[in-house]
């Protein structure tokens, strides 16, 4: 009996089952991260959501703090990094405010 499940071939298929069993385990932890990761990114923006010109106004001028360590730990100015934040940031504001639209609506059946 064991020199049967200890054959070549015998190997052969359970190093097959073994890798199945990975990529399977492999798939689902991604799927839970995943899921992690989109209900974070829904509760921070749940908690930012309404102070969008706050963060756009901390980052808009040359000598705010977060500007001026970019431009510290980059070879991008101040100026140009006070510049492109508040852009990204409304852009980044804007698409997560439709994600979030899209993923709270519900389907509405059509009227007869």
């Amino acid at each position: 009996m064991m020199e049967v499940l200890l054959s070549d071939q015998m190997l052969a298929v359970w190093a097959v089952l073994g890798s199945l069993l990975g990529t399977l385990l492999l798939a689902a932890a991604m799927l839970w991260a995943g899921t992690q990761v989109t209900h974070q990114g829904r509760a921070l923006w749940r908690a930012v959501r309404g102070h969008q010109a706050e963060i756009i106004a901390a980052v808009d001028e040359p000598g705010d703090p977060l500007v001026v360590q970019l431009a510290r730990y980059t070879s991008i100015p101040a100026p140009v990094w006070a510049a492109f934040l508040p852009a990204f940031f409304s852009a980044l504001a804007d698409g997560l405010e439709r994600a979030a639209g899209e993923g709270e609506s519900s389907p509405q059946s059509p009227a007869v």
